[in-house]
């Protein structure tokens, strides 16, 4: 993941949530579906129980952020069921600072979603 001094793989997912939902606010959304890879990341997410883990002040952060939205659901998806975010996430790396697609993207990762959604 492109998040510059995060090696660990574990809080880079947590991370990237937290953004995701970060973002989701910014841009004024009331109910939103985060899609995470990490089956830890969303069990922690989803508990009623205190994260006592290294990633406690991210999940912390993103529960508290949750009150923003009407309706939040956080679900987990395997590799194989999130391609187009794998390829995106690729092709984010090539850039120094952070890139948003809203709306459009390109042609390949369009089908990639497609074919990720029919799984």
């Amino acid at each position: 993941m492109g998040f510059p001094g995060i090696a660990d793989a574990f809080i880079a997912e947590a991370v990237a949530c937290e953004k995701a939902v970060s973002f989701a606010i910014e841009l004024g959304f009331h109910s939103v579906l985060i899609e995470v890879d990490s089956l830890t990341v969303i069990k922690k997410l989803n508990s009623t129980l205190a994260d006592k883990s290294i990633i406690s002040p991210i999940i912390c952060d993103i529960r508290a952020k949750c009150a923003s939205f009407e309706a939040i659901t956080f679900s987990f998806v395997g590799r194989r069921g999130n391609e187009a975010a794998h390829v995106l996430a690729r092709v984010g790396l090539q850039y120094s600072e952070p890139r948003y697609w809203i709306e459009v993207a390109s042609t390949s990762v369009e089908r990639l979603a497609q074919h990720d959604r029919s799984l």
